[in-house]
């Protein structure tokens, strides 16, 4: 009779803090049991495993892991990303205080650009990412409200204050938010306030060319009267 092997699964306050190399040897161990008998627990292991490291190349090799198994990672992806920005950020004024701002400025986006390029998406979508986790981070968009899109919540970031309130009381800051209802909310938004600007700019306009029409007939008005004010005119103290 065949013996059927089973896992030994660590308690959940020891799978914590696991490498990534144990990981894989516990999920190609999982994949040897009976689907029928023993739960998938390749899912369980990785959602559950805190993956803690000083080096940025292994959190783009943890964020290329997360991207290829479920979108809806997006926001352990972008915190992942605002971390490994954290830590080139700390290596590089930690190791080059030597070097003018400017300098470390442009080491800081050298070093940036590499660890975009391990990254198995475009620096576009790094960027959204981590402008959503940012946008949770600080209390901008709470995780109730949040699409489960990660180009969705990214358009909701987009917005000023004044507009994502005005987006809440119209229904578009939910998990249910279309990204279309969102940028053509936007779109409405600012062109009503663009046409709000060009009319009082034309009017503005107006008032100048009155103004300095008024200001030619004062002038004619005094030169007929010889430099001499009528009884009862009021003029400003220069």
């Amino acid at each position: 009779m065949a013996v059927r092997r089973t896992p030994s699964v660590a308690p959940i306050n020891e799978r914590r803090g696991l490498d990534p190399a144990q990981i894989r040897r516990t999920i190609e161990q999982a994949i040897d049991y009976e689907p029928g008998a023993n739960p998938d627990l390749r899912g369980e292991v990785l959602a559950i495993a805190a993956f803690e490291t000083s080096n940025p190349e292994h959190l783009a090799v943890e964020i290329g892991t997360l991207w290829t198994r479920a979108q809806e990672a997006f926001l352990t992806i972008g915190n992942r990303i605002i971390k490994a920005r954290v830590l080139i950020e700390e290596r590089i004024r930690g190791n080059n205080s030597h070097l003018t701002p400017a300098e470390r400025r442009a080491q800081m986006n050298a070093e940036w650009r590499v660890f975009l390029d391990r990254l198995p998406f475009s620096v576009q979508i790094a960027s959204q990412l981590e402008c959503v986790a940012r946008a949770l981070a600080d209390g901008k968009l709470i995780p109730a409200e949040l699409p489960s899109n990660y180009s969705v919540a990214y358009q909701l970031t987009t917005l000023t204050d004044a507009e994502l309130d005005a987006a809440r009381k119209e229904g578009l800051v939910s998990p249910r938010a279309k990204r279309d209802a969102i940028i053509n909310f936007k779109k409405r938004l600012r062109q009503a306030r663009t046409d709000r600007e060009t009319e009082l700019v034309q009017r503005r306009q107006r008032i100048v060319a009155e103004m300095e029409r008024m200001r030619r007939e004062l002038l004619e008005i005094e030169r007929e009267l010889g430099g001499r004010a009528p009884v009862g005119d009021v003029r400003p103290v220069s």
